[in-house]
């Protein structure tokens, strides 16, 4: 059954959007609440399942880690089959993200290793779970990422929310201690300091330091949230940009498309058989066909082609 929000629930959930580990009293001045209705109503929107995750955004790259997709198109595989081999990705430490889609895909997986030499083993490994069902396959290695933060829930132009994930720079190596706290948080974004402290045995003032640490060396970009689609009336789109004539200049105004549009939630340059995958959130089709029809418009010397898929179930997404 699909919950209708008010504008009070959509203004909690932007700024959880914006950085999830906001303090409840930050939160109530800027909705207009007391920091106890805003904690109430942060229970109810988990309670309700609509939020369903507290998210870690981590700069990949500063860790050596290299993030790839597969995509792929099924046959002859009934669901009950399917379920056991998704249970069988869930508990993959490798694997980061399941979803099943409609469209020219539909299951589509990101793994993530340290190596271009193993992306061959661990796509191999993943193949062989499926054994003939495969009709077609297809395989994206991420260059850079862009996450940005949902004003469509307030009707705004994000003209400045874009926390990179994955962008070339130096590496920096982890202690035992840090790399703890960036799976607690993966865990669960928004644990309070005490708790972490509890689980580390440590110090709440240690480990705020450590975070504001992983937070300056731009390991930690952010803090997002994971909401249920189907109870709020919400449509997950993914889209496979394929370039006819990469000019830089023309990619630099796509790239700025998908930055300052309110629908676009996400946009990973990859090297694969297409070159964007961008992520789209709308109340309707209709909103949906309106953007892609600006889209097609406005960079027709560019877009050879577009691949569209419909997110139809997250089974599992961490970013670490």
């Amino acid at each position: 059954m699909e919950i209708k929000l008010d504008l009070k629930d959509r203004k909690i959930l932007h700024e959880l959007d914006k950085n999830s580990r906001t303090p409840s009293s930050q939160i109530a001045k800027k909705v207009g609440l007391s920091s106890e209705a805003v904690n109430y109503r942060i229970k109810k929107l988990e309670k309700e399942n609509i939020i369903t995750q507290y998210q870690l955004i981590i700069n990949l790259a500063k860790l050596n880690i290299v993030q790839f997709k597969i995509c792929l198109a099924l046959q002859y595989l009934k669901e009950e089959q399917l379920n056991t081999i998704i249970e069988k990705l869930k508990k993959n430490n490798y694997v980061k993200w399941i979803v099943s889609s409609r469209g020219n895909w539909n299951l589509i997986l990101s793994l993530e290793t340290d190596s271009l030499e193993k992306i061959d083993n661990l796509k191999n490994n993943i193949l062989e779970l499926f054994k003939g069902a495969i009709r077609e396959k297809s395989l994206s290695i991420l260059v850079e990422a862009e996450t940005y933060t949902r004003n469509y829930l307030l009707d705004e132009k994000n003209l400045t929310s874009s926390r990179v994930i994955m962008k070339k720079g130096s590496v920096v190596k982890l202690d035992e201690v840090d790399s703890t706290i960036l799976k607690e948080l993966t865990k669960n974004a928004r644990i309070a300091l005490v708790d972490l402290a509890e689980k580390l045995k440590s110090t709440p003032r240690i480990i705020n330091y450590r975070i504001k640490q992983l937070e300056k060396k731009q390991i930690i970009l952010g803090y997002k949230i994971a909401i249920n689609y189907e109870k709020i009336g919400i449509k997950f789109y993914k889209l496979f940009i394929y370039l006819g004539k990469p000019k830089e200049e023309r990619i630099k105004s796509l790239v700025n498309y998908f930055f300052t549009h309110k629908n676009i939630i996400h946009n990973v340059r990859v090297i694969g058989n297409w070159d964007f995958e961008p992520e789209i959130e709308v109340y309707s089709e209709e909103e949906f066909d309106n953007i892609l029809t600006e889209l097609k418009e406005e960079f027709s010397d560019l877009i050879q082609k577009i691949d569209i898929v419909t997110i139809k179930k997250e089974y599992k997404f961490v970013y670490f």
